[in-house]
């Protein structure tokens, strides 16, 4: 069995790549070296080099740059939507001729609790997160017969770079303080969810969001 992660460079699609690898997959994790997710051309050649035969794919590369929407141009906007989602689909494009021909495919996307909820600053994230929610339950309906499960796990906050990069400490510190489990959740906390979601294990989940956030959304961050 072989496993595409794409933004495979990260914490959490290194962790996903990691856990996948200890579990006998042969998994390869790629990142902006290798095709940049906005650009269909290099997806196509990567893909031409390469081959489609992959078993698993694990959408969790894509843009989140801070920005109010008056401040955002259209290039910022229209390059966030090309790279979370249409290369996303440009991929699924790409491996479903291998899925169907082996009657099995397991599809996730990481999407984020800002694909059901939104949050100042976020437009171009907060949208693309939503349309991928959305193209998990068209592609889980259209997939199903061929032996393909689509899902999304949306993760709360996670202790990354990223995080750090985009919140201060004392908005993080905030953010704990509404966790349920009293801490932010490791890339690894991740990995475990995205490779059972993955695994042959998995036979009737599809078209979900599977939230792993601690209890944040459930009312948490409530006082």
């Amino acid at each position: 069995m072989r496993a595409l992660v794409l933004g495979g460079t990260g914490d959490i699609g290194s962790a996903i790549t990691q856990k996948l690898s200890l579990g006998g997959v042969e998994t390869i994790g790629v990142g902006r070296a290798d095709f940049d997710l906005a650009n269909p051309n290099q997806i196509a050649d990567y893909f031409r080099e390469h081959g489609n035969q992959f078993d698993i794919l694990i959408h969790s590369g894509g843009l989140n740059n801070p920005k109010n929407f008056e401040e955002l141009t259209d290039t910022e906007i229209r390059g966030s939507l090309n790279a979370n989602v249409l290369g996303f689909l440009d991929v699924v494009r790409e491996l479903t001729p291998h899925w169907k021909r082996g009657g099995f495919g397991r599809v996730l996307v990481i999407s984020s609790l800002y694909g059901f909820l939104g949050r100042k600053g976020r437009l171009p994230y907060v949208m693309s997160k939503h349309a991928l929610n959305g193209a998990v339950k068209t592609l889980a309906i259209e997939l199903a017969s061929h032996g393909v499960l689509v899902n999304a796990l949306s993760p709360g906050y996670i202790a990354t770079k990223l995080t750090s990069k985009n919140n201060s400490t004392a908005t993080i510190e905030r953010l704990v303080s509404g966790i349920p489990v009293g801490r932010m959740g490791t890339p690894e906390d991740i990995a475990e969810v995205a490779s059972f979601l993955c695994s042959p294990a998995n036979q009737y989940i599809n078209g979900q969001d599977i939230v792993v956030d601690g209890g944040y959304s459930i009312g948490g961050f409530q006082n």
